[in-house]
């Protein structure tokens, strides 16, 4: 019996394959794994752009929400914010009027330095040069500190208490895009936020979003504003702002949990794959080990059948195929057999005959004569035992190909009735013809047909004693032609009738070899029905038997009529 390394060595031996292809369990489990880690991939990359997306809308529609909502409390005409807002104006333009005063006193200053300096120069260019040390430069005068910012408690509150809400900066600009406070810097370091694409958006009465790297920190930030407006008075401007950090930690967050989940089930689906793989292997190595048996010729392998599947009808088609192979052997077994018993009979007849006529020489010339004959008989037995075993072998070997015309039968049964009138006569039995002068068109080869009609006739005559009555007959029906071959001899045993068709097989053994010797259709060996049945099969018919001891038996051949 073969081992899982025949079947090894057998897989090595192919050429250009993988290690993998040479297992079809790895490659279910690569096809499932792979097919289910491509999906997955696909849906975890989709599902991470949506959760973004998704995230990043939720982000912008909350800022715009608690800008909106600042905007709304900093436009109440009794809370004082814009008394604040006037107050800032007022700080904004002195502070500017300041700037602007140290940048012309600064200007005159230096002015004043570059003139005295060219008079000096003058003067040491009329005196004697002397050696002295350069002048000390007078002390510059330290710059004007900048004007403390000013202080806006309600607006700076507003400010606080919405960026400790909404988690994000809040500032609070002008009409003109100036800092007025913020959450989280000093006003002096922020610049005019004017020129942005949300704060110019609110300052003409609506609300944006952008995203863009943050001025202070250049790390990319989610901004938000939204105007605060009183009556049709544009007081300034609610500005938020969120690092997208954290909006993208939200989501990222979320994907992480995709991913880990999505690798338990890739996991999951992977010891799947390898328990279904399993399950669906095991019978089919159960199928190759069974197989390989076989191949050895233990005829004995069954696979068991335990699902209705694909499998489960493979490993049905299996055991039919090992049961129709045990029958085959066994019937080429009987058939050797019965064929080496049938040969070995007359041969050893004939060589006792010849030996006995050689004893005997002239000795006994009637007897030599008569042992002569039968050695004849004998050779004319081993003829037709040959004959047959040989038609036999031809008809399971080279099945005839479909006949091409549609014949009339009525011809044929009446010269194959002609034929056996002469034998029926000799044996004295009556043999009568019913069949009509012509039937309806059939697709058969006549001369198969005209065979197989001349050995149930044969057969007929040769189990009906004298007297009795071998009757040929043809029917149709609706779609059917039946010729009938029926005989009133003893009739067939019910024990016999499935076994008639069967090569070798004789009801009456003694009597068919002693019936046989005197016919020269049959061979006396149980041949002749088995023929008839493969001629009649090869041309798309059936025959059936119907027999009753004592009365008779009634053979039947049917063949379809053309549509």
């Amino acid at each position: 019996m073969n081992t899982p390394s025949t079947r090894n060595h057998t897989s090595a031996s192919l050429p250009n394959r993988w290690p993998w292809q040479r297992s079809l369990q790895a490659r279910m489990i690569i096809a499932f794994g792979g097919a289910f880690l491509i999906i997955l991939t696909i849906l975890t990359f989709w599902l991470g752009r949506t959760v973004y997306n998704t995230y990043l809308d939720a982000a912008e529609h909350d800022l715009e929400v608690v800008a909106f909502l600042a905007s709304n409390a900093l436009e109440d005409p009794l809370s004082g914010y814009a008394n604040e807002f006037a107050q800032y104006q007022q700080w904004e333009a002195e502070r500017i009027r300041n700037a602007a005063t140290q940048n012309v006193t600064h200007e005159g200053e230096q002015k004043e330095d570059k003139v005295n300096k060219d008079d000096d120069e003058d003067d040491e260019h009329d005196e004697r040069p002397t050696p002295t040390l350069a002048p000390t430069p007078p002390p510059t005068p330290p710059p004007t500190p900048p004007s403390p910012a000013i202080v806006l408690p309600r607006l700076q509150g507003v400010a606080d208490i919405y960026a400790r809400d909404a988690n994000a900066r809040v500032t609070i600009l002008d009409r003109n895009g100036h800092p007025v406070v913020d959450s989280l810097y000093p006003i002096t370091l922020i610049a005019p936020q004017g020129a942005q694409p949300e704060v110019s958006t609110a300052l003409r009465g609506d609300e944006l979003s952008d995203i863009r790297p943050d001025a202070i920190t250049g790390a990319l930030t989610l901004f938000a504003a939204a105007p605060i407006q009183q009556g049709s008075e544009i007081l300034g401007v609610v500005q938020l702002s969120q690092p997208m950090q954290l909006v993208a930690e939200k989501a990222r967050n979320l994907v992480l949990t995709i991913i880990a989940a999505g690798v338990m089930a890739v996991l999951a689906s992977t010891l799947l794959a390898v328990w279904i793989s399993r399950q669906l292997v095991r019978p089919v190595l159960r199928l190759e080990q069974a197989a390989l048996a076989t191949a050895q010729g233990d005829l004995t392998q069954q696979v068991p059948v335990q699902t209705s599947d694909e499998l489960g009808a493979l490993a049905q088609a299996f055991n039919t195929m090992v049961g129709a192979v045990r029958t085959m052997l066994e019937q080429q077994r009987a058939f050797v057999a019965h064929a080496s018993h049938e040969l070995r009979t007359p041969l050893t007849n004939i060589k006792l005959r010849i030996e006995a006529v050689r004893e005997m020489g002239d000795e006994a010339p009637d007897i030599s004569a008569r042992y002569l004959a039968e050695i004849e008989s004998e050779a004319d037995r081993l003829t037709r035992l040959a004959n047959a075993l040989l038609d036999l072998a031809h008809l399971e070997s080279r099945p005839s190909a479909p006949p091409a015309h549609s014949v009339d039968l009525a011809p044929v049964l009446h010269n194959a009735a002609a034929i056996m009138q002469l034998r029926a006569q000799t044996a004295g039995v009556m043999m009568e013809t019913t069949a009509p002068p012509t039937l309806p068109p059939v697709k058969v080869h006549p001369e198969q047909i005209e065979e197989a009609v001349l050995n149930l006739l044969d057969n007929a005559i040769k189990y009906t004693p004298a007297g009795g009555r071998v009757t040929l007959a043809a029917s149709t029906t609706q779609d059917h032609l039946t010729v009938t071959v029926s005989d009133t001899g003893p009739g067939i045993p019910p024990d016999d009738l499935p076994y008639i068709f069967d090569r070798f097989y004789r009801v009456d053994k003694a009597r068919s070899r002693a019936r046989g010797a005197q016919n020269d259709m049959g061979s006396g060996a149980g041949l002749g029905l088995a023929i008839v049945k493969q001629l009649v099969e090869q041309n798309q018919g059936r025959i059936t038997v119907e027999s009753m001891l004592g009365q008779g038996t009634n053979f039947a051949v049917s063949f379809p009529l053309m549509a």
